[in-house]
């Protein structure tokens, strides 16, 4: 599941939510319940991090199944060898959190959407998500817009991650359908990612987590 060489991401909040901290780094070795990494770097700085022995991290990779995984740990010590390493918990796969990818985590979430045509003419326009998942978007409509139900679009997305990084994606989506809401005067447009690459659809994976753990911090999501 976690294998060496992998890479680990590994974040630190101090505080706030807006003071979470990224850091990327390698699985070198590990023994029993002890993980051996290489010095994370900070994904936004580009530094090496300094920590505390003790210090919590939530952590993430991604396995061989092209899934993602998470789980807490702590530093535990310092090793010296022909690298320098740090010591982190391996709390046991009994812990990891698997996140399938035919179940793609959907929130609730507004990021900005670019809309061009393919194959089917229509005004190209910009919008916003009303929710997203690995597997696709509900698109907020603008008044009146014309969008092909059936047909395929291009869509470029753009996600702020909470290293600070904004990370632009660029897929082809399926249109399933359009949904008109009694509560809203804004139609809804349900599409499906078909084409996108499958880096670009970890990156939505992680950053709808991210989400998710915002709301659930706050007390928005249980």
């Amino acid at each position: 599941m976690l294998n060496i060489g992998d890479t680990i991401i590994l974040e630190i909040d101090e505080g706030n939510e807006e003071e979470k901290k990224r850091f990327k780094c390698r699985l070198v070795d590990r023994v029993k319940e002890f993980l051996f990494i290489d010095y994370p770097i900070n994904e936004k700085t580009k530094r090496v991090g300094f920590f505390h022995d003790g210090t919590q991290f939530n952590a993430s990779f991604i396995g061989r199944d092209q899934v993602v995984y998470l789980f807490q740990t702590e530093l535990l010590a310092r090793k010296k060898g022909n690298i320098p390493m740090l010591v982190l918990k391996d709390p046991g796969k009994e812990s990891y959190i698997r996140i399938q990818r035919r179940h793609y985590v959907r929130v609730n979430v507004s990021i900005d959407v670019a809309v061009h045509p393919l194959k089917v003419p229509f005004s190209p326009f910009a919008s916003v998500t009303a929710d997203l998942s690995g597997g696709g978007i509900a698109l907020i409509l603008p008044n009146n817009q014309y969008l092909p139900v059936g047909k395929q679009v291009q869509c470029w997305l753009s996600l702020h991650m909470q290293s600070g990084e904004i990370k632009y994606i660029k897929t082809t989506c399926h249109v399933i359908r359009i949904i008109s809401e009694k509560n809203s005067p804004r139609e809804k447009a349900c599409m499906q990612f078909v084409e996108i690459n499958e880096g670009d659809r970890q990156t939505i994976i992680r950053y709808c987590f991210e989400r998710q753990l915002y709301l659930r911090k706050k007390g928005i999501i249980e």
